[in-house]
């Protein structure tokens, strides 16, 4: 279309693009404040790189790059990656070029700014969803004719609460681990030390950043539940609460040598358990894939959501 023209962000822009968000990518709808904090207020964010698709005077389109400007943990700056963490153009407006248009041109300014790959919406720590959903009308084949490289895919999972009890088999488990020396318990701050040590042995500085965030608001020792061993070392555990709510599941972690013992089936057993006695009646989390999905269905949980993962080379 002659009359389109791409822009980068501007604050007058916000209110547009939060509804041309919220009308295309409806599963995935957000507020004001959370647009705000995960995208204006994240460290990396760009105006340069947030492209806007304007057409008499209205946004049809938006596209959120992202290249590191800070370092990531143990990460870096990842130099030769970006990410396009946000895509959409609003229902009406598609199929007459614009996209392809605010693709070529959010690509262009990418492979300026030396990035060399580009990954699709699983960007850290700020990303709405690890992949494009299949449900979206018209998401996959686009990026597929555009080059994008397909990886795995990827679910997210939930179930209920409202009548969860712990199983039978876990309880008798429970009991054998216990003759063991294993105990479950919820997080004190005695364990502090140990449990940031741990999570950084077995599994980095991401994970760690999750348990720093829950230490500084004081959330902690309502969310996170932890497995020790007959010498009172930590050698499991799992939390929730990652983004701010509550009903959000994971991550969870046990010791390499001992994940063949069943413990983290008792820690998410019981943290079900957990937050049933705090009226949370939910539980979901975005991002899982193999094995790891197989174990969440023994635990009750269904998928309600399924990503393609994409990466290109540019």
């Amino acid at each position: 279309m002659s009359d389109i023209e791409l822009k980068t962000y501007k604050q007058e822009y916000m209110n547009e693009i939060i509804s041309g968000w919220n009308t295309s990518l409806f599963y995935d709808t957000i507020t004001h404040e959370r647009f705000t904090q995960e995208v204006l207020l994240d460290e990396n964010f760009d105006p340069g790189l947030a492209l806007v698709a304007v057409s008499g005077g209205h946004v049809v389109g938006f596209s959120l790059g992202i290249k590191r400007k800070y370092p990531y943990l143990t990460r870096g700056l990842e130099e030769g990656r970006g990410w396009i963490s946000s895509f959409f153009i609003i229902p009406e407006y598609r199929r007459k070029g614009i996209g392809q248009k605010l693709l070529q041109k959010e690509e262009a300014l990418l492979k300026a700014r030396g990035v060399k790959e580009i990954t699709l919406c699983a960007y850290s720590p700020n990303y709405f969803t690890p992949g494009v959903d299949f449900k979206y009308p018209g998401g996959i084949p686009f990026f597929d004719v555009n080059g994008y490289v397909r990886g795995t895919d990827a679910v997210s999972m939930q179930r209920d609460l409202f009548t969860y009890t712990i199983p039978e088999n876990t309880k008798k488990h429970l009991y054998e681990l216990a003759n063991k020396g294993t105990t479950f318990h919820m997080f004190t701050k005695q364990y502090m030390e140990k449990l940031l040590a741990f999570v950084d042995k077995e599994f980095g500085a991401g994970w760690v950043r999750n348990i720093l965030i829950a230490l500084r608001k004081g959330e902690a020792e309502d969310t996170i539940l932890i497995a020790t061993d007959k010498q009172d070392d930590i050698i499991g555990y799992c939390m929730r609460k990652i983004d701010g709510n509550d009903a959000r599941f994971g991550p969870i972690g046990v010791d390499e040598s001992l994940r063949s013992e069943g413990i983290g089936g008792v820690l998410i057993d019981i943290q079900m358990e957990e937050m049933k006695k705090r009226s949370i009646y939910y539980m979901y989390f975005l991002w899982t894939h193999g094995d790891a999905m197989r174990f969440y269905e023994r635990h009750g949980l269904k998928v309600y959501r399924t990503y393609q993962l994409y990466r290109k080379k540019i």
